[in-house]
Parts: C-alpha cells; sequence; structure tokens
C-alpha cells in the first residue's frame, strides 16, 4: 500500500497582504498529478489545511474541487484528513456526509474521557488494498487536541501527559476492533518533542512553550506516524518512521531555503514504512536582498540592478528588503518604491537593522504597575526609546511633533 504525507496547506492565506490562491492552486494541480502519476492508495494530510478558522469561500471551494478532481482520476483513492489548530474543529466536519461518497474522510474534533477516545465521526479508518475485504491497516487520525478536549477532572497532568493518553486510548481501541497484529498509522497535528521548530512560522500551541508532546511511549505501537504543524520537513527523535511532511508553500521568508516536499510512504509486507520525498516545485519565488543588512543607498543601487523576467503579477517573486540604519530614515520606503518601479516583484516586508553600537549603551526604559501609569510621561518614554534604538536623543522638532500628537490623542487633557 503507497501513502502520501502532506499536511500544512494554510489554504487562503495571504502573505504579507500579497494573495496566494495561485500558489495554492499550483500546488493541487501538482499534488493531483502526483498521486496518479505515482499510484497512491492513500492521502494523508496532517491539519492546518485552511489557514484561519473561518477561510475565505474561495479557499474551501479550492480543497472541495481538488477532492472532486483527484477523485475522478484515482477513484480508489482514500483521503483521510485531520483538523490542525487553524482549523476549525466544527466546520472542518461540515462536508463529512458528503465526502463519504468520495471515501474522503475528515476528523475535526475527538475528546478523550475515562472511557475512551470519542468523536462525532469515525477517528478509526480502515485502509483496504483495491478488492480486498481486510484491511491492510488502520489509521488513527487524531486532530489537533485542544486541552478542553483532553481534561479529567480531579487529576492533575499536563498537557503532553493527557496528548499520550489520548493516543494511547486511541491504539487501544483499534486493537479492541481489529485486532493486536494489524499495521497502525498515525495521523496528527501536534509539536512533537524534538521537532524543529521553522523561525516566524508555526504558531504557539500552547502558552508557556510546554506543548512539546514526547512519543517514545506511543511510536512502537505505529508503522508510520504522518504528523502536521512544523513548517520544516524532518524526522522526529532519530526515528524514520516519525515523519513532518512540512509545509507545501514557504510560510515565511525564515523558509526561504527549504526544500518543500511532500512524502511517499511505501507500507512493507515486512511491517517497515519506505519513505521518500518529493519536492514541491515553487511557482513563485521569494527573494532576500541584500542578504545581509547594508546601507539604504547600497540597497537601492542593488534594487535597482534587479535583472527578471517579466511575469504576471501573480507569479512575481515576493521581496524582503533588508536595510542598515543608524536613526530615523522617513523617506526609506519611498527610496525602496521608486528603485523597484520597473521591477517585476511584489514588495512584501523591508526589515530595519541597527548598528549594534547605536543599542547596547542604551538603557531600557523601566516598567511600572497598572496604577502608576498616568504619572508616565509619554515624551520622556519616547525619548529614552529613540536614545534606546538610535544612540542619540531626538531632534527638537521630532520632540515637539509627537508631543503634539500625544495631546492630540489625549483629548487635551495634560493631568
Amino acid at each position: 500500500m503507497r501513502l502520501l504525507h502532506t499536511s500544512d496547506w494554510h489554504l487562503g492565506q495571504e502573505f504579507y497582504r500579497h494573495d496566494r490562491a495561485f500558489e495554492h492552486a499550483r500546488f493541487l494541480s501538482w499534488l493531483k498529478a502526483t498521486i496518479l502519476e505515482q499510484k497512491v492508495d492513500v492521502l494523508l494530510i496532517s491539519g492546518d489545511l485552511y489557514d484561519t478558522s473561518n477561510p475565505p469561500a474561495s479557499a474551501q471551494r479550492l480543497f472541495y474541487n481538488f477532492v472532486r478532481e483527484v477523485k475522478e482520476v484515482a477513484k480508489d483513492l482514500v483521503i483521510v484528513a485531520a483538523a490542525g489548530n487553524h482549523d476549525s474543529p466544527a466546520r472542518f466536519e461540515i462536508p463529512a456526509e458528503l465526502f463519504e461518497s468520495f471515501n474522503a474522510h475528515v476528523v475535526g474534533r475527538v475528546t478523550s474521557t475515562a472511557e475512551g477516545l470519542s468523536a462525532t465521526e469515525n477517528f478509526l479508518i480502515p485502509l483496504h488494498r483495491p478488492g480486498s475485504s481486510k484491511p491492510a491497516a488502520v489509521c488513527l487520525a487524531l486532530p489537533y487536541l485542544r486541552a478542553a478536549d483532553i481534561y479529567w477532572p480531579g487529576e492533575a497532568i499536563s498537557y503532553p501527559e493527557a496528548v499520550t493518553r489520548a493516543y494511547m486510548q486511541g491504539i487501544a481501541q483499534a486493537r479492541k476492533i481489529y485486532g493486536a497484529h494489524v499495521p497502525l498509522i498515525a495521523l496528527g497535528h501536534m509539536h512533537a518533542s524534538g521537532g524543529q521548530v521553522s523561525e516566524e512560522s508555526e504558531r504557539k500551541l500552547v502558552i508557556g512553550g510546554e506543548e512539546a508532546v514526547a512519543l517514545g511511549g506511543v511510536a512502537p505501537e505505529f508503522i508510520y506516524i504522518a504528523l502536521g504543524h512544523l513548517h520544516l520537513a524532518q524526522e522526529v527523535g532519530g526515528l524514520n518512521f516519525v515523519r513532518y511532511s512540512g509545509s507545501p508553500l514557504p510560510m515565511s521568508f525564515s523558509e526561504i531555503n527549504y526544500r518543500h516536499q511532500v512524502l511517499l510512504v511505501d507500507l512493507e509486507e515486512s511491517g517497515e514504512a519506505k519513505i521518500q520525498s518529493l519536492l514541491v516545485p515553487r511557482s513563485v519565488e521569494m527573494l532576500r536582498i541584500p542578504m545581509k543588512a547594508a546601507p539604504l543607498d547600497d540597497v537601492v543601487k542593488a534594487l535597482r540592478s534587479l535583472q527578471l523576467p517579466e511575469c504576471t503579477l501573480e507569479e512575481r517573486p515576493f521581496l524582503e528588503v533588508h536595510v542598515q540604519i543608524e536613526g530615523p530614515t522617513p523617506d526609506m520606503r519611498a527610496r525602496i518604491d521608486e528603485a523597484l518601479k520597473d521591477v517585476p516583484v511584489r514588495l512584501a516586508r523591508i526589515v530595519p537593522s541597527r548598528l549594534a553600537g547605536s543599542v547596547a549603551d542604551a538603557a531600557e526604559p523601566q516598567l511600572v504597575g497598572l496604577e502608576n501609569l498616568r504619572s508616565i510621561d509619554p515624551v520622556v518614554v519616547f525619548k529614552k526609546i529613540h536614545e534606546r534604538d538610535y544612540g542619540t536623543e531626538p531632534a527638537a522638532e521630532l520632540t515637539r511633533l509627537f508631543a503634539e500628537v500625544t495631546l492630540e490623542v489625549s483629548g487635551g487633557d495634560e493631568q
């Protein structure tokens, strides 16, 4: 049996206010062709199908059309999708009954109690080879488990311990229904302990950073664990069969050099999973200019010298510009825009970097309690922050203008 593991599509995402529907459509077109070419039996989607809990209709339409179109060319394909932390559990399951006719299964919410796991839809999906009534494997599809889904009154256990218990319950239920020897596949969405986070990319699942779940205790029960949430494709804990497929599109400029992929998994008769990665073509490039922050004059010169082929607006590369500054630079954006006037790119972000010496010796403004907020002079705080960031006091005219704005915002109340 051949599986294809993917996750974190984030349909409907805007990248610094730039629409990504073109990129998502290109990825889904490639994915459909790959499923047909590679003769995939099961498509596993490990959460964060959408970018927000209330995705636009266009994003939902994109997924629904994909399911319909891929089933037209791969009639025996089984699709299993579990919700991620970005997805709405209830909205995720709205098309569940319709999808059943496509042999597609969506699991939005699962709760864990002392009696075991329960869900609106079945979270144990038997996977059959064409023409066989005996399952070749069983997929335990668990969405992102929120604290309210795995709470036992009177028991003081941590979030990671609660998630592990939920997985153990799922394993027990699978063994009870399908027997002790059927191969198990896990489909989940979490931050697994030992997983490498993609800078600026993933949303924290649990406040306090204590969300990492150690899978060592449950991993031996599975032939393959298909994870979502971390956007960097990787194996976890040195276990080859515990994998993040990663996002198919870069979610931030920190992923500019990642090689995004999906994972092709063959379940061998020996009980092992043979895994290979398939690189996802990048339909829109990302540029960082310069690679290391430089003075504005040098940056403008570099931008003007860019030689890029003409293309449609939706195919234009996203651009991140890094500028080294020594003080306030009010004309920075205007100069960058002018330099890019005839360059076929989409400016996504300008990152100013200050010289190290201008910050190191400046003292941080002191925080005070809420009861003392009215005693703080905003102009004094403004001067301290300016000195911290730029190594010098603000010009008298700038201070005057700031004081005027502060007075206007406060409604003229100087008390």
